[in-house]
């Protein structure tokens, strides 16, 4: 059994709500597995799957999230292990920073703390359901905020139009702001 696969179990465990089983486990549990290869330990990844709560409400599976905070986390180094000397909540706040990350690293520390660099999340996950994405300034996805679909966005997937946006996104909103500055030039 992979140690990936152990540590999915046991998570599922203790906390029944994130128990993964089947083609899912064995996935996930490879992925993990690829993770501690390249230097993540069991607390930092547990810290990964656990310490976000499941959104309100779960419009995917608890694998797919799960596969996504994974991904997220992936995407970046596995983070320097904290002083010995310190556990869970004892590291001094503004004291403590963040060593190199890997030996191609500057040989300064980091700019922020240790404290600040593990409440760093760099996908932020709707808190309605799950989506590895927020609108802008909240905690819930365009969809869930009920957002119309965008009026002008090309292709078959429009983006979802901020209410204040005359139905574009973002993007068409400024693309329509580039062809008039264009125009009167």
């Amino acid at each position: 059994m992979h140690p990936g696969i152990r540590l999915l179990l046991d998570i599922g465990a203790r906390c029944p709500d994130l128990l993964l089983t089947g083609q899912v486990l064995t996935d996930q549990g490879r992925v993990i597995t690829a993770m501690m290869e390249t230097g993540w330990n069991t607390e930092q990844l547990r810290h990964v799957i656990t310490h976000r709560p499941l959104p309100d409400r779960v419009r995917t599976t608890v694998g797919a999230i799960i596969a996504a905070r994974l991904r997220a986390a992936h995407a970046y180094p596995p983070p320097p292990l904290a002083d010995s000397r310190h556990h869970d909540g004892d590291a001094p706040g503004d004291e403590a920073t963040a060593g190199p990350v890997s030996e191609r690293s500057s040989p300064a520390p980091a700019s922020r703390t240790v404290v600040a660099a593990l409440a760093y999340r760099a996908l932020v996950e709707c808190s309605g359901c799950g989506a590895p994405a927020t609108a802008p300034g909240e905690s819930l996805c365009p969809s869930c905020l009920g957002w119309p679909l965008c009026r002008t966005c090309p292709g078959p997937t429009p983006r979802r139009a901020h209410p204040d946006n005359n139905g574009r996104c973002n993007a068409c909103a400024a693309a329509s702001t580039v062809l008039l500055a264009g125009s009167r030039s």
